[in-house]
């Protein structure tokens, strides 16, 4: 990854992004990554990692700020030794790599930046911490969408292909649960929003639809409001960005902020959907309002979706890359001095 010379214009800035396999939270390290190098040029390392002793990793968290054995903590917890050589930055998103963030800062005694929640761990053991809610905390800054990568993070040009809507389905978990009878509704109300609209879907389920629902969708979808579907569980592929790309509005389940960040910056109305049983944490639940509040989206839930109403788009799309570095190469300008 080269986009010219270091942030001293010398040898590249060599990072390590951890990743815990999930790939919002990758996507949202990415971001990171990819906002530095359009200022510097970046030598990345990826560094995967999985918890080996979830008992470790909970002292770990009540023991941070006062563990000196990082490499010995970091082996407890991880099961393996750290990675050989030194980053200049550490980047990392996601609960399970929290730790292994701080222990590494630690031991080599350079700045670190993590996207997300601190999850009850030490503040003070991390540079920076990017996120869409106030945390209360001096690292934290607030942005106004999480990172994604760089091919992502910018919005597109208009579509002049015939009137299409891009729905983006996921399923199960972050507080929300999809019945039989929600997946009804959902494709009810998709049929009488396109009609409405003089439009056809391009639709696309994810791992965590599953099989079952998928059958509900495609049973109560009429076939001729289908431009294209993907049903994940039968033959996956990464349509995401080509959909966005051909859409004029997007429709969009609210159980995954990552598919909800990237149809924002995508540039296009976005209307966020719920299912009856719908409780995300506090955190999630105020990013999703932060959203509504600014008109970058309309939320409705699925029972209401025949009734609901794409936002007129007049809200920019904030420069979040831009953001993002000039708030990295700072915190590491100022650990240098």
């Amino acid at each position: 990854m080269s986009s010219g010379s270091g942030p001293h214009g010398t040898a590249p800035l060599v990072v390590w992004l951890l990743s815990d396999g999930a790939p919002g939270h990758l996507s949202q390290s990415r971001g990171i990554v990819d906002a530095l190098a359009t200022r510097c040029d970046i030598a990345l390392t990826m560094v995967e990692l999985k918890v080996r002793s979830p008992l470790w990793k909970r002292l770990g968290r009540l023991a941070l700020p006062r563990i000196r054995d990082a490499t010995g903590w970091f082996q407890r917890i991880y099961g393996v030794t750290p990675p050989p050589g030194r980053p200049d930055l550490i980047v990392s998103s996601g609960a399970n790599t929290l730790l292994a963030n701080a222990l590494l800062a630690r031991l080599h005694h350079v700045p670190n930046v993590y996207s997300g929640t601190l999850k009850g761990y030490d503040p003070a053991a991390f540079g920076c911490v990017f996120s869409v809610v106030p945390l209360g905390v001096a690292c934290n800054h607030v942005l106004p969408l999480p990172p994604v990568p760089g091919e992502l993070a910018r919005p597109l040009p208009p579509s002049d292909s015939e009137a299409l809507i891009a729905v983006l389905v996921g399923g199960d978990g972050a507080g929300y649960v999809f019945k039989d009878a929600d997946w009804r509704a959902f494709a009810d109300g998709l049929a009488t929003l396109a009609r409405h609209k003089g439009a056809r879907l391009l639709l696309t389920t994810s791992r965590r639809t599953g099989a079952d629902a998928e059958t509900l969708l495609r049973q109560a979808l009429p076939a001729e409001l289908l431009a294209d579907a993907v049903w994940w569980s039968q033959a996956p592929r990464k349509v995401m960005r080509d959909f966005l790309a051909a859409a004029h509005a997007i429709v969009v389940t609210e159980d995954s902020l990552s598919m909800v960040a990237e149809s924002l910056y995508s540039g296009r109305p976005v209307l966020s959907v719920a299912p009856a049983i719908a409780q995300p944490n506090a955190n999630d639940g105020a990013a999703l309002q932060g959203y509504a509040e600014r008109g970058l989206l309309a939320r409705s839930p699925i029972a209401h979706l025949a009734e609901a109403s794409f936002p007129a788009r007049h809200t920019p799309i904030p420069d979040v890359q831009g953001e993002i570095a000039t708030v990295v190469l700072s915190l590491m300008e100022h650990r240098a001095a």
